[in-house]
């Protein structure tokens, strides 16, 4: 994977990215790192990836870091954050969200609360606890970012199956509006972006080939999209020259849905 890069400079300030050990969060932390931020990368099982990115990292001269956490728990959030500062020696300036999946499919009248609300915790709320952990520091240097990763299925309703996973999409979307408002004038920016059918290991557990060559049909562009096509707009968001714009959901879908 090939760190996508717009000359932005980042130097001097701190990336957390949940989920940073794979797809989508994998790119955007790679892209950070190469444009000069300091990189804590979150996982939850790839431990092994984690440490692997963090060794790259270091060699290209850049401060790095793995933590692990649950981030469906408050406390392993608090945890992360505390290890993230003292690991870097400050704050964390930009924020992004990425980590979340859908949990299984499975029809509404089927569910169980359980399942439900295991799901709005690791797609949503895990996403409000991360920034409530983040922002006394960003209010504090008078600068952050906060980009949180929304999806299509927020507009779409999702796959068959996923409605849990678009609602909490959907609320995460609303959530950046909200934000957005409440940091007005603090310094700090709240943006997402929404994914379309990107080429990750979400894809191969829950979209069969047939599917997704469908989809990639239906695609003006003519091709699904790559975890760096993801990563050129979050660095974009990251960098001062999206100073102006907040609580805006930006939609990456090789054109599949312009509504």
């Amino acid at each position: 994977m090939k760190p996508r890069t717009i000359h932005v400079d980042l130097s001097g300030k701190v990336a957390l990215v949940t989920g940073g050990a794979s797809g989508i969060g994998e790119a955007i932390a790679m892209s950070l790192a190469a444009n000069g931020a300091a990189v804590a990368i979150h996982y939850h099982t790839s431990e092994g990836r984690a440490n692997q990115l963090v060794e790259q990292f270091r060699r290209n001269g850049t401060q790095a870091v793995a933590i692990q956490a649950d981030v469906t728990a408050p406390e392993e959030i608090e945890r992360m954050f505390k290890r993230t500062q003292e690991q870097m020696g400050a704050n964390v300036d930009i924020l992004v969200n990425n980590a979340g999946t859908p949990l299984a499919l499975g029809h509404v009248e089927d569910m169980p609360l359980e399942r439900w609300s295991q799901s709005l915790a690791l797609n949503l709320t895990s996403t409000m606890l991360c920034c409530k952990c983040a922002l006394p520091g960003m209010k504090k240097t008078g600068w952050g970012r906060i980009i949180n990763i929304s999806s299509i299925s927020a507009r779409s309703g999702g796959g068959p199956g996923e409605t849990s996973y678009a609602a909490a999409k959907g609320g995460l979307s609303t959530f950046t509006k909200g934000l957005a408002k409440e940091l007005g004038t603090t310094g700090t920016t709240v943006n997402a972006i929404a994914p379309g059918i990107i080429l990750t290991r979400i894809h191969e557990k829950f979209s069969p080939k047939e599917k997704l060559e469908q989809l990639r049909k239906m695609t003006p562009l003519g091709r699904l999209g790559q975890p760096e096509d993801i990563a050129g707009a979050a660095l974009f968001l990251a960098s001062d020259s999206a100073s102006y714009l907040t609580g805006e959901t930006i939609a990456i879908n090789g054109g599949l849905r312009m509504d």
